[in-house]
């Protein structure tokens, strides 16, 4: 009865196993064997292993893992099998015989065979105690056994091996930190890329804040200069500067003539006699009282020139309460009752070519138009360009030009380090805050989220603002800050090919 594998590994042990695999395998099959039983050489190929070293590998394998083993022996198995039928004819001397001859170990594979067959066999007293025997002298130093030859060898790949596999996990350790500095850095840069936006955003409010403030101050004189005074009309800004200079022009001509007068009292002067004299001292009496008079007019006239100054503040500070108080009290008078609503339509180009684009077609503006003003009336009607120096642009705008609208062009800038600069936003936010005090309706024709702040201030003003933008590439603070939303779909598009461009269109900038 045949033994079962582990019980043939464990017969023939590292060493058997080692004669075994090197007499009946090539380079080719104990590669394969080798890749069967999962033996494995980080950073390097199993085709590139030597010999020696895979037969050891193998042996060693299959001694600790028991699948190993089994794939190991029955590839033995397959190659011995014409051994295996020629063993079991004989008797038990010849295969004594066999295992003993040594013109069996000169012959190539041949006593390799015969020791698989023999450790795989059923137990025989004679063939044991040869197959013992030889298995024992295979140990020896002089037959390459543990303290030999093969075992040095084993030993210095083993130490190469370590010494590889240490090489590997530093390279390991280096790659994992230098991947978390990469995302360490990446981190950094949305951070600043975050705070850059935040900034931006913040100045572009205190920017339009101050025109704002600008316009109110201008409208708070111009509403100051046209109330009148309790007791007289208010004179305007410009005559009460005008009359503060006139003021303090009174003044410093008052110190210089007081200084010369102080000046002529301290010095002695030339002998003179008494009775010339006496006419310089009737003059100078008379200049005095001139002084004094012009003292006593210069001090009134710096308290009327006060009081009027306090009521003139006065006037504005009402009239600046009054326009803040009602702002749409004040934009319903500048409407008659049954009059259309006033409306200004401000269109971001360059934000309407991206939307068309992805739907493949361009815009129609005739299209566009009408869904903005409806049954209401145009007061104005702006669109905002960025122009490049490569791209002809001239029938786009006369198109433009033709149905009425204001074309706002603006050069593309392309900066030092290939980044390029070409956007409309600050520039249309403050046109927009200009017109929301002679506008009923506010269209603005984007779906820009940076327009969020804008659209709120334009509302606190007192005109309602609408956003005419395609719903897939507007934004959701967009829509809820706005008063009303037109989503734009084909009908307002003109279908072109991918592959030829509309002549005369806006480019991406």
């Amino acid at each position: 009865m045949a033994r079962t594998e582990r019980e043939v590994v464990t017969r023939l042990g590292a060493t058997g196993l080692n004669r075994v695999l090197s007499d009946l395998l090539d380079q080719n099959r104990l590669v394969r064997l080798a890749s069967a039983a999962g033996i494995s050489y980080p950073g390097m190929r199993t085709q590139s292993q030597k010999r020696p070293r895979l037969v050891a590998d193998l042996a060693e394998k299959a001694g600790r893992d028991d699948t190993a083993g089994l794939a190991i022996v029955r590839a033995l198995r397959k190659e011995t099998a014409t051994i295996a039928k020629e063993w079991s004819g004989l008797s038990p001397s010849e295969r004594v015989e066999r295992l003993t001859d040594p013109a069996v170990a000169s012959a190539n594979g041949r006593l390799g065979g015969y020791l698989f067959v023999a450790a795989s066999a059923a137990a025989e007293s004679p063939v044991e105690e040869a197959l013992s025997e030889i298995l024992s002298r295979g140990s020896s130093p002089e037959a390459g056994g543990p303290d030999g030859p093969a075992s040095a060898s084993r030993e210095t790949l083993s130490k190469e091996a370590q010494r590889l596999r240490k090489k590997c996990a530093e390279l390991q350790k280096k790659v994992r930190y230098l991947e978390g500095q990469i995302a360490k850095t990446r981190d950094v840069e949305k951070a600043n890329k975050r705070d850059l936006l935040q900034r931006k955003g913040e100045l572009a409010e205190a920017r339009m804040l101050a025109e704002r403030l600008k316009r109110e101050l201008d409208e708070a004189r111009s509403t100051a200069s046209d109330a009148p005074a309790p007791s007289k009309p208010a004179a305007s800004l410009s005559g009460v500067e005008e009359l503060d200079r006139s003021v303090k022009r009174l003044a410093t001509e008052q110190r210089r003539l007081a200084h010369r007068i102080d000046k002529m009292a301290e010095s002695p002067g030339p002998a003179v006699p008494a009775p010339s004299f006496a006419p310089i001292a009737d003059a100078l009496a008379e200049l005095q009282k001139e002084v004094a008079t012009l003292r006593r007019e210069r001090k009134k006239d710096v308290s009327d020139q006060a009081k009027r100054l306090d009521e003139m503040a006065a006037a504005v500070v009402a009239a600046r309460e009054a326009v803040e108080a009602s702002p749409k009290a004040s934009r319903a008078h500048s409407r008659k009752k049954g009059e259309p609503e006033r409306v200004g339509v401000f269109i971001d180009v360059q934000n309407m070519y991206y939307a068309a684009r992805q739907l493949k077609g361009k815009l129609d503006f005739d299209a566009l138009l009408q869904a903005c003003v409806l049954d209401r009336r145009l007061i104005q009607a702006s669109a905002y360009v960025v122009e490049s120096k490569e791209i002809d642009q001239s029938g786009f705008i006369a198109m433009l030009q033709q149905r009425a609208i204001e074309v706002r062009r603006k050069t593309l800038k392309v900066r030092s380090d290939g980044s390029m600069k070409g956007d409309w936003d600050m520039e249309m936010a403050l046109d927009i805050l200009d017109m929301a005090p002679k506008l009923d309706v506010v269209v603005l024709v984007s779906g820009d989220g940076d327009f969020t702040s804008l659209v709120r201030r334009v509302k606190s003003m007192g005109p309602k603002v609408e956003v005419v933008a395609f719903p897939r590439n507007t934004a959701k603070s967009l829509l809820e800050a706005a008063d009303r939303f037109h989503p734009l779909d084909r009908k307002a598009m003109i279908r072109v090919s991918e592959s030829v461009a509309a002549e005369g269109e806006p480019q991406p900038a």
